[in-house]
């Protein structure tokens, strides 16, 4: 508890220290922290609100789950800024606005595309903001263990997480949310180097590790009811409870199972032997094919790649460098720092199957609780359980304080980069432009508090949604389909919008259109096809298509044929092109003289 209460008065501390400094005096302090965030302090920033939930608890959760399968969000996360350094950073920063949708507005010089680039962000946001708000109701229901004012743990967490970021991004603005990312993103690294550091410490070597728990087949804990326990399943002809007792402990069975077994309705988990999705053979944890057949093989780290360029609240932060020299600059730190973190993160996975049986037959504080014959059932919370059973108390209050802190600083990024979206570009260009400058503050600490109370729903939902049951590693799963939205959506309009001179304004709200819609919509196919068990609906052409976990491979290689095919059929291209393309990629000298030349 101390934890939350540290990781709640260092937010509020640093807001109040933003808000006397008059940190959002102006739109552009409110939005952009006055463009003067220098090298180092948004690299710092950019991790903090780049690295989630999904990052801190879902990465080792899924590695823990998977195996190899679960180390490609790892690497996928961290070299999602490689084409950020390469293609983006610099000439969105050179370009000079204030947001993705101001980039496109002013880029097709359309009101249309303004429009069409905040219903993207609003998409890409909420998308994002469901698994932050789901790790923080799961963060504080393992964590905590209790609820407050008659709530349940899970709503707890997700009510206060709401609460203190409707708080901390509406006084602060994006000095204050600048800030917190800053002191979060170090806060939550040296957490997961302490859960690192502690494994080590208990004797842990990653080789050996590796080798010793990729012998046995890999075992993932499967809910059943009784009946279907022991009916014998067709595929496989044998039943469900022989397959269980051969890798399961013989005590934990007589102990934890076998009383049960007289309720057919009654409902056990048991840990289950897993096959290759790639070849039908027993699965091992150092091997590919537990989560993903072939083509989700690629497609989740082309999703991770291409989706870190179209995600709102990161691409936000590079308009708040000086200049697009340093935003590049600010790129490079970041794939440090990246690719540091990912790295322990991962370990973490490995560690926890390694020595989760161990801890659990000692009979760690709470761990018996948790697993399943020496497998945890909720691998998202790895992280904290082995900061608890490692490292006691201190431990587990040192993680849960960088639990809190990666939640914290990335649903700030999004309540950011969504209320810039709201304030800036619709109600600033559209409903009354020439508002005063403490209006349109106004108008943007309103939008917080709209999307903090969508944010709290959108948490609450998920939870009564079922999901966690149908997805193994639930957090890291629901933040690669924001990637693949942001991914098929953005992406291909961005690269062809900076990068080729003939985009039109048709081709790119087309290839918005199609990336956008063709993700969502396969998704939801995927979900259905996760828990719809009708077997009607099994026999349509639909649940067929829900086989592909992560679209990205299909929809953003589409979306960008229709950017292409459409622009080339157009030819519609506005009428200051060359003044344009002199903004994105034209030196500083020219740049100058093109504002000279407007200018007289």
């Amino acid at each position: 508890m101390w934890a939350v209460f540290f990781t709640t008065g260092l937010v509020l501390a640093i807001v109040i220290i933003s808000v006397r400094n008059r940190g959002s005096a102006s739109t552009a302090e409110f939005y952009l922290a006055g463009r003067r965030v220098g090298l180092l302090a948004n690299a710092s920033a950019i991790c903090g609100d780049y690295f989630s939930a999904a990052s801190f608890l879902g990465v080792a959760g899924a590695v823990y789950a998977s195996g190899l399968d679960g180390l490609w969000f790892g690497a996928g996360f961290g070299a999602g800024f490689v084409p950020v350094l390469l293609f983006f950073a610099s000439p969105i920063r050179r370009f000079g606005e204030y947001t993705l949708p101001d980039f496109l507005a002013a880029r097709f010089q359309s009101s249309t595309a303004r429009v069409a680039g905040v219903l993207a962000v609003q998409a890409v946001a909420l998308s994002y903001l469901a698994p932050q708000m789901l790790g923080a109701g799961t963060t504080w229901e393992v964590l905590v263990g209790h609820g407050l004012a008659g709530l349940d743990g899970y709503s707890t967490g997700v009510v206060v997480t709401a609460v203190l970021m409707a708080v901390y991004v509406g006084l602060g603005g994006m000095r204050g949310t600048t800030w917190n990312q800053m002191v979060q993103f170090w806060v939550l690294l040296s957490a997961i180097g302490l859960v690192v550091l502690l494994g080590l410490g208990y004797g842990f070597s990653y080789a050996r590790a590796l080798a010793d728990v990729s012998r046995p087949p890999l075992t993932v804990p499967t809910a059943f009811t009784v009946h279907d326990l022991l009916a014998v399943d067709p595929r496989s002809g044998e039943r469900p409870a022989d397959a269980a007792r051969r890798v399961m402990s013989e005590t934990y069975w007589k102990d934890k199972i076998a009383p049960r077994l007289q309720d057919p309705e009654a409902r056990v988990v048991v840990l289950m032997p897993q096959r290759s999705q790639l070849t039908g053979e027993v699965m091992r944890f150092n091997q590919a094919g537990h989560r993903y057949g072939w083509l989700d093989q690629f497609s989740v780290v082309l999703t991770l790649v291409l989706g870190t360029s179209g995600l709102p609240h990161i691409m936000n932060r590079f308009y708040t460098n000086p200049t697009g020299r340093v935003a590049r600059l600010t790129t490079v730190y970041v794939l440090g720092f990246a690719s540091l973190f990912y790295m322990l993160a991962s370990m973490v996975g490995v560690i926890g199957r390694e020595l989760v049986p161990g801890l659990v037959a000692a009979g760690g504080r709470g761990a018996v609780d948790q697993a399943v014959s020496g497998v945890l059932v909720n691998s998202d919370a790895i992280v904290p359980f082995l900061g608890q059973t490692l490292g006691g108390s201190a431990g587990l209050g040192y993680v849960a304080a960088g639990a809190f802190a990666a939640m914290v600083s990335t649903i700030g990024g999004l309540l950011m980069a969504s209320a810039a979206s709201w304030g800036h570009d619709l109600y600033e260009q559209f409903l009354e432009p020439d508002a005063p400058e403490w209006k349109r503050i106004a108008v943007g600490r309103l939008a917080v508090l709209f999307m903090s109370a969508l944010a709290l729903a959108v948490g609450l939902a998920v939870r009564a949604m079922g999901l966690t049951r149908a997805y193994p590693a639930l957090i890291a799963q629901m933040v690669t389909w924001a990637f693949a939205i942001s991914g098929s959506s953005f992406v291909p309009v961005l690269v062809t919008a900076i990068w080729w001179k003939r985009t039109t304004l048709r081709g790119a709200l087309a290839g918005l259109l199609v990336g956008g819609l063709g993700s969502v919509g396969f998704i939801i196919l995927n979900i259905l096809r996760v828990t719809n068990s009708d077997p009607v609906y099994q026999a349509t052409i639909w649940y067929q298509a829900g086989m592909l976990t992560y679209p990205t491979v299909i929809t953003a290689p589409l979306a960008l044929g229709v950017v292409v095919a459409v622009s080339s059929l157009d030819r519609k291209l506005p009428g200051n092109i060359n003044e344009i393309w002199v903004r994105i990629h034209g030196t500083a000298r020219e740049r100058a003289e093109r504002r000279a030349g407007s200018e007289s």
